[in-house]
């Protein structure tokens, strides 16, 4: 029985290496001095915090497409650290050849990473993983809670009141409860908000759309050509990820 066992993890293991490496594939590699230079930031990540560690992923953005591999290939690293950091490069670069496996780390073990990668696939036009943002809402982490709630107004375009610093717990509750219902009318899902509403005992009359400012249709608005943002002119955003088990307020205000 542990042998089959051993087994069947290992095909699986090599199944998803055969995979991360399929989607790897015909990208623009960097050469051999550019390579190693990657490598060597992406091994530092674990060591660096707040400007370090975002001037550094930065770096890598601007290298543009020959930093995917890497970065694709840092999804699956040991350090969910790396993992997190990776996934904000590939959303930044907004390559959506990258899709396939920044939706494969969407069952990383780490709340964190799966939050990032999240992000990274809405700000790409992913909205199914809108939800996913919609419960880190209720992080009990600031920087986590500003920055579901940014990618979320910047890609939707609405704005439903939430305040990632509020000490109100039941007013942040209520702007949450707005979201859940937003989603329900986009996906069709109206569970969400209706067991959201019942847990906390929120009522509809709280819920109400108050805040909103923009009442357009959900709809992305960036690339879907394949540019990276360090060839298409795009301005980098100031919020680094959130560091796995961080408390910090780097993204807050």
């Amino acid at each position: 029985m542990r042998i089959a066992v051993a087994s069947a993890t290992l095909f699986l293991f090599l199944q998803a290496c055969s995979t991360t490496n399929a989607v790897a594939e015909g990208f623009d590699k960097p050469n051999s001095l550019v390579a190693e230079e990657i490598n060597r930031r992406v091994e530092q990540i674990p060591f660096q915090h707040r400007d370090e560690l975002f001037e550094n992923l930065v770096w890598m953005v601007q290298n543009g497409e020959q930093a995917v591999p890497a970065m694709i290939e840092g999804l699956g690293h040991d350090d969910a650290k790396v993992r997190s950091s990776c996934a904000w490069v590939l959303g930044r670069l907004r390559d959506r050849r990258t899709i396939p496996a920044l939706q494969n780390a969407m069952g990383d073990r780490e709340t964190d990473v799966r939050l990032e990668v999240a992000r990274s696939l809405v700000s790409m036009g992913d909205l199914k993983w809108s939800k996913t943002l919609i419960e880190g809402l209720d992080s009990d982490k600031k920087q986590v809670r500003f920055m579901c709630n940014d990618t979320l107004k910047t890609v939707t375009g609405h704005d439903f009141g939430y305040d990632h610093l509020s000490a109100n717990d039941g007013e942040r509750r209520a702007a949450t409860l707005r979201w859940r219902q937003w989603w329900g009318e986009y996906s069709g899902d109206t569970v969400f908000a209706q067991s959201y509403q019942a847990q906390h005992g929120l009522t509809p009359d709280v819920a109400a759309p108050v805040g909103e400012t923009k009442p357009n249709d959900a709809k992305p608005t960036n690339s879907t050509n394949g540019a990276s943002a360090a060839t298409n002119g795009e301005t980098m955003p100031q919020s680094p990820p959130a560091e796995p088990g961080a408390t910090s307020t780097t993204g807050g205000k």
